[in-house]
């Protein structure tokens, strides 16, 4: 975590990166949220969204990296699906001139996480935990069993239970690989994380964002407000 830090610090430093990273508490919570496919990582993030009052950011993440680089986010979703393509990305710049490199998207990544992190919101996913490490953020994993999460997504989706384990293997796949590959980060790494809640059990999606909300608390009484200017 150490190395990943110092790296985002350096970017910060070169002027790649445009966002204050400091340990601040934002006007709104920060939650930083890594799920397993299946898991009811999403109906969590709403659930804390609604009760906080702030917005879940993911898809609007593309959306606004895309901006940043002034390509067409379908482009951009290719590279945040499965980010092995982005090697391959370079052959874009020979038809469209725009800089797609890897560190380009992770440089303007890390840009809209550090961005999103001073505003407050649910971030779903792309390495958020590890971006925001030393800010005022809840770094949370959501995460359940493999038999009950192939039964949820047979159930969610209408498919079988072989069908459900496929879509859960590649999903998890592409998300881990993902962060590893733009942050040398393992998804299943425990430290990364300040909360980790196992759905197993869980009864009331309400009930599991009253956790995520006092652990919040917890984070944010340890900081200092952002200084209004």
């Amino acid at each position: 975590m150490t190395n990943i830090q110092s790296a985002i610090q350096a970017m910060l430093a070169s002027g790649t990166v445009d966002e204050t990273h400091a340990l601040h508490r934002p006007p709104k919570p920060v939650i930083a949220l890594s799920r397993d496919h299946g898991a009811l990582g999403r109906q969590i993030a709403n659930a804390v969204a609604a009760k906080l009052d702030i917005p879940v950011y993911d898809r609007e993440i593309l959306d606004k990296i895309a901006k940043r680089l002034d390509t067409d986010p379908q482009t951009i979703k290719m590279l945040d699906e499965c980010v092995a393509r982005a090697r391959d990305m370079w052959l874009m710049r020979l038809f469209t001139g725009k800089n797609l490199t890897e560190d380009a998207y992770r440089n303007q990544l890390v840009n809209v996480i550090l961005s999103l992190g001073r505003n407050g919101g649910v971030i779903l996913g792309r390495g958020a935990h590890v971006i925001l490490a030393t800010s005022c953020a809840l770094r949370l994993r959501i995460t359940a069993s493999p038999a009950i999460r192939k039964q949820r997504v047979a159930d969610r989706y209408g498919i079988t239970l072989q069908e459900a384990e496929q879509q859960i293997e590649e999903i998890d796949a592409n998300r881990g690989r993902f962060v590893w590959e733009l942050f040398h980060h393992r998804n299943s790494d425990a430290t990364g994380f300040d909360l980790i809640i196992n759905t197993d059990r869980l009864t009331s999606i309400d009930d599991a964002a009253n956790i995520v909300i006092e652990a919040y608390k917890a984070i944010a009484e340890s900081t200092v407000p952002v200084n209004k200017a």
